[in-house]
């Protein structure tokens, strides 16, 4: 429960990794795979169920890793061929009041990004994490020329975890489907553009990385280090 609503937790690891070239959440690091590192952050006092959305073919694999070996309190759900419809099929499964949706491959999400993500999403209805952006951000049109540039001040990373009021999530969910809604994109997005309900940022941490390319790994292996320093 946070502050007397029951919260459920989404972790999203329905994708097939095809940036990567094989299944990330697989990977070990830190004597883990990424996929149990990720999952067991959300065994939280202040998460109630744990959804994890998966593809059919890993079932076998994440229910050994998960339940039968780690002994995690979740649920698996079988996702489906775009990220939103995974989601999708695991809010379904959830009860809570606040939906806190999570990247099952940031696997250095800890109590206090929950918290804060949690904090955010009670006050303000719809909330996620990020960072502001250092670095020069492109627009680019279709044929790959520089058609302008973001202005730095107002450009932000985004992050996982993100957390909504559960009727903001259905309604988005439910619109999104309708029209049958194709372009990458997160929770925050879906929410802000089929509710009209602004979605608060608040700040994160750079080494809340998401594992998408083989270099993440090096950058993983310095955060750990890192870590262990401290």
């Amino acid at each position: 429960m946070f502050n007397g609503k029951k919260a459920s937790a989404i972790v999203t690891c329905a994708g097939k990794g095809t940036r990567f070239g094989s299944n990330k959440l697989l990977v070990e690091i830190s004597g883990r795979t990424i996929l149990e590192k990720t999952v067991r952050e959300f065994v939280h006092p202040a998460i109630d169920e744990i959804i994890v959305t998966i593809s059919p073919e890993n079932r076998d694999i994440y229910h050994e890793i998960l339940i039968e070996k780690a002994g995690l309190p979740v649920t698996l759900v079988e996702g489906g061929a775009e990220r939103f419809i995974s989601a999708m099929l695991g809010l379904e499964a959830t009860t809570g009041e606040l939906i806190l949706v999570h990247d099952g491959v940031r696997p250095f999400v800890n109590a206090d990004l929950i918290d804060r993500a949690l904090a955010a999403g009670d006050e303000h209805g719809a909330a996620m994490l990020g960072t502001p952006t250092v670095v020069q951000l492109k627009l680019v049109d279709d044929d790959e020329y520089v058609s302008g540039s973001l202005d730095r001040s107002h450009s932000w990373l985004g992050q996982t975890p993100q957390v909504f009021r559960r009727e903001l999530l259905e309604e988005a969910y439910r619109k999104a489907m309708e029209e049958q809604y194709s372009r990458v994109s997160d929770d925050a997005d879906l929410v802000a553009e089929y509710t009209g309900h602004k979605v608060k940022i608040v700040r994160g941490e750079d080494w809340n990385i998401k594992i998408t390319t083989r270099t993440d790994l090096v950058v993983a292996d310095q955060i750990l280090a890192h870590q262990a320093e401290l």
